[in-house]
């Protein structure tokens, strides 16, 4: 049986100014509030120890923000071993509703000698209010149903996303589920990385648990899209609104992906008018505030 880590988090009193060349005057005493740390010096079969950061932003303009992230580029302990992630993928924008506005940062496990880290990187604000592109507005969606959506907006952002039908959905949902060729490839990724056989017998009753959710019955009234994995990246939101501008009370959202789409059903409150307007946010490079950011002997529990 595999023990359970006993997390102990300690909390920083300390206050990272940070300074974000040539973005507004709102974001530039924007700060990084070093919340927790909390360190599982662990390593057992699937459970892989991990250091990890919870920040806080605080100053002035952060009401305009709607998401952030922080995209690390050194991590390293007192005792001189690099605990940047070797496999480090850019992280989802976190909305700031979230959470409290709370981000996590994980590095590798420090060696138990450790008793500082230094950390240094880049807090990326998403504030939408910066560039008029980043919203893109596409009345007339509804009526084209199971084909891409043209967009000028959506063009110009190299975005691409399709509205699709309930039993098109359903279509495209059924291809999506875990099938012996997807188990197959699961297995062999465990097996590159050095894992047991009873450690990919976990991973692959994992995903198959993942595929159950949100196979139930459809809502009664909702939209459904379908859109490639990197386009999805640069969607931070999609909603419908009426025409005078009114957004569409929304009941939920649930997706699923594989390596090429992502499908993602938005459950309304009650059916949309027939001349709705879909709604996209998305991240452009206009939108996105950039902040370095470096913390200093950052003492472990």
């Amino acid at each position: 049986m595999v023990r359970s880590a006993v997390r102990r988090a300690v909390a920083l009193g300390a206050l990272l100014a940070l300074c974000a060349a040539g973005t507004t005057e709102a974001q530039t005493n924007v700060k990084v509030v070093a919340k927790e740390v909390v360190d599982d010096r662990i390593s057992e079969g699937m459970m892989k120890g991990g250091l990890v950061l919870l920040l806080d932003l605080e100053g002035d303009g952060l009401d305009v923000v709607q998401s952030a992230r922080v995209r690390l580029k050194s991590a390293m302990a007192d005792t001189g071993e690099d605990l940047l992630p070797k496999e480090e993928k850019a992280p989802d924008f976190s909305d700031r509703n979230v959470n409290a506005g709370t981000l996590q940062v994980v590095v590798n496990s420090p060696p138990r000698a450790a008793s500082t880290v230094q950390v240094a990187g880049t807090v990326e604000l998403f504030v939408p209010g910066r560039d008029a592109s980043a919203v893109v507005r596409m009345p007339g969606a509804l009526a084209k149903l199971d084909k891409p959506v043209v967009s000028k907006g959506l063009k110009s952002a190299k975005v691409e996303l399709t509205l699709l039908s309930k039993a098109k959905y359903l279509e495209e949902r059924k291809k999506n589920r875990l099938d012996e060729a997807k188990i197959a490839k699961i297995r062999e990724e465990a097996k590159a990385r050095g894992m047991k056989e009873e450690e990919a017998d976990a991973i692959v009753e994992m995903a198959k648990a993942f595929d159950e959710m949100g196979e139930g019955d459809l809502p009664e009234h909702g939209f459904y899209l379908k859109v490639p994995v990197a386009s999805e990246e640069k969607i931070q939101e999609v909603w419908l609104e009426t025409a005078k501008g009114e957004r569409l009370e929304s009941g939920g959202s649930s997706s699923r992906s594989d390596e090429a789409f992502v499908l993602k059903q938005v459950a309304l409150k009650a059916a949309p008018p027939k001349d709705a307007v879909l709604v996209a946010r998305l991240l452009t490079d206009k939108s996105i505030v950039s902040v370095p950011f470096e913390m200093k002997e950052v003492r472990l529990p």
